[in-house]
């Protein structure tokens, strides 16, 4: 009788233990259904055994079709989807890992999908659940972010300083401007003329190799300081005396001369350091020109001894010419004198070419100007007006001189090299005019200057020549047409005689329409 009890007890024991688990997985099955999220239940062989309604809603696959199939049915890489299953089987934590599903629709969406491992109470592998997450949105936000990423970097690429502003603030940005930063002094530590880097300031905050070297002085000395206070060193004090006495851009450049044991020559610039609109430091560059000075005055040496050279037979054969020319050795034929004439013409180009020349080497060397006395330039102009007469009645062109109604003042000048440059800008006003045109000279001045105007009718000069008009054997396309003889020395000539007066030389011209060339002239107070 106890035992049957016993027995009775363990049934219904068992029958309620029965029940409960009926209860809980039928309650796992309705809470699994409710889920939103997809889930499959597979079993250890891999085949799928139950699926709840949001991944039928999902997959668009009812359970009919989908129960059965393998676990890689449902993916496009489905030896990936086989791995990651075996690996669940070895107790592997399978857990967010991208997939691409392919629905009923053949649609491919990108998944997160996990595999958890179910057990027994014997902890025997009875299976797996398969969870899956649609991350279309995520990896649209991603693209999304990817596409905008890559957009500001190119933004960002064009615009530095936007980028450092950006970023200033994170350790990337600093670690990437320290590196431009060391990019920009090795360049500029590389660079073989002298450099001297200056902040908003005036502080100095790079000196090059180079500058070093030229100024006799260590950056570690001079850093963070005004170029004020290091005048101790002499060669730093000379060039400060260069830019005169401030470090500021003034478009102008400068020359330097250190003496040692070599004397040495420097062009120096000061150029502007901008972020946008504004100036933030300033760059004094120092570029050494010695070796330059050294081959203009060798040559210069060898154009002034070549051109002393020639120009003695050259006025033997002028004066031998001029005396057959005139019959002193004979009689000439008519034919003899024609070409007599042009042997006569060209030496006289090549006498002036010489005289040219010399003029250029007095003028390189500094001793060109050195008679000095006061005059009327109205009576030099009229002079010069007397010698060009010919040459204008020859070219048809008229020469007008606008004689001041009142009385000038005298000038001081060197008169013969003033006489050359009035002569050649008006010779060069009548070479290079029209049959009928004119060429006018006027005088004018004011407290500090005399003026010296010069027009002409004739050929003008396009403005795409107008930097090169004084340079040392320019001349001007159309001129090079009208007269193919002229040398290119005259108007850089004319500019150091000017210049070397303590005056200007300037001109304004108008292709077809003719040019007026204006000089300056102190006035002695």
């Amino acid at each position: 009788m106890g035992i049957n009890m016993v027995e009775e007890k363990e049934v219904f024991i068992t029958r309620q233990i029965k029940e409960d688990l009926e209860n809980l997985e039928r309650y796992v099955k309705e809470l699994s259904m409710f889920l939103p999220l997809p889930i499959y239940t597979i079993n250890p062989s891999g085949i799928i055994v139950d699926t709840n309604k949001a991944a039928n809603d999902f997959t668009g696959y009812d359970e009919e079709i989908i129960i059965g199939k393998g676990i890689e049915f449902l993916f496009e890489d489905k030896k990936l989807i086989q791995k990651y299953f075996e690996q669940t089987l070895k107790n592997k934590i399978i857990k967010n890992r991208e997939a691409i599903l392919v629905t009923y629709d053949k649609k491919e969406i990108p998944v997160s999908i996990s595999i958890s491992i179910r057990k027994d109470d014997k902890d025997n592998i009875i299976g797996c659940f398969l969870a899956i997450s649609d991350i279309t949105e995520i990896k649209g936000f991603q693209e999304s972010l990817e596409k905008k990423v890559e957009e500001r970097t190119n933004d960002l690429v064009k615009a530095k300083l936007a980028l450092t502003n950006i970023l200033e603030d994170t350790q990337e940005a600093k670690d990437r401007i320290e590196e431009e930063q060391n990019k920009t002094r090795a360049a500029l530590t590389s660079i073989t003329d002298g450099l001297i880097v200056f902040d908003k300031n005036k502080r100095i905050t790079l000196v090059n190799p180079d500058a070093e070297e030229k100024l006799k002085i260590e950056e570690k000395d001079v850093l963070n300081k005004k170029i004020e206070e290091i005048l101790n060193f002499p060669n730093v004090n000379e060039l400060y005396k260069a830019i005169g006495r401030k470090v500021e851009w003034t478009g102008q450049k400068y020359e330097l001369i250190i003496d040692g044991s070599i004397k040495r020559f420097f062009n120096v610039l000061i150029v502007p350091v901008a972020s946008g609109e504004e100036v933030v430091g300033m760059i004094i560059i120092m570029h050494d020109i010695t070796r330059d000075k050294e081959i203009s005055r060798m040559k210069t040496e060898f154009v002034s001894i070549a051109a002393h050279q020639l120009r003695t037979p050259l006025s033997a054969i002028k004066w031998s010419l001029h005396m057959i020319l005139d019959g002193d050795v004979g009689k000439v034929s008519s034919e003899q004198v024609e070409f007599l004439e042009k042997a006569y013409q060209s030496n006289e180009r090549m006498i002036i070419l010489i005289n040219d020349l010399l003029n250029i080497s007095r003028i390189e060397e500094g001793r060109f100007i050195y008679n000095k006395e006061e005059h009327s330039l109205e009576k030099v102009i009229e002079d010069i007006i007397n010698l060009s007469d010919g040459l204008s009645k020859k070219k048809k062109v008229k020469l007008i001189f606008e004689k001041p109604k009142k009385k000038l003042p005298k000038v001081k000048i060197d008169k013969e090299k003033i006489k050359l440059v009035i002569q050649n800008l008006i010779d060069n006003g009548i070479i290079y005019n029209k049959i009928g045109g004119k060429v006018t000279i006027s005088l004018d001045y004011d407290k500090i200057f005399m003026y010296v105007i010069i027009e002409d009718t004739g050929i003008g000069i396009s403005n795409l020549q107008y930097d090169r008009i004084f340079s040392k054997f320019f001349r001007a396309d159309n001129a090079v047409k009208s007269d193919a003889e002229g040398t290119g020395l005259g108007l850089f000539i004319c500019k150091n005689i000017i210049e070397a007066h303590g005056g200007k030389i300037n001109f304004k011209s108008k292709k077809d329409k003719g040019s007026t060339f204006t000089f300056s002239l102190p006035i002695k107070s």
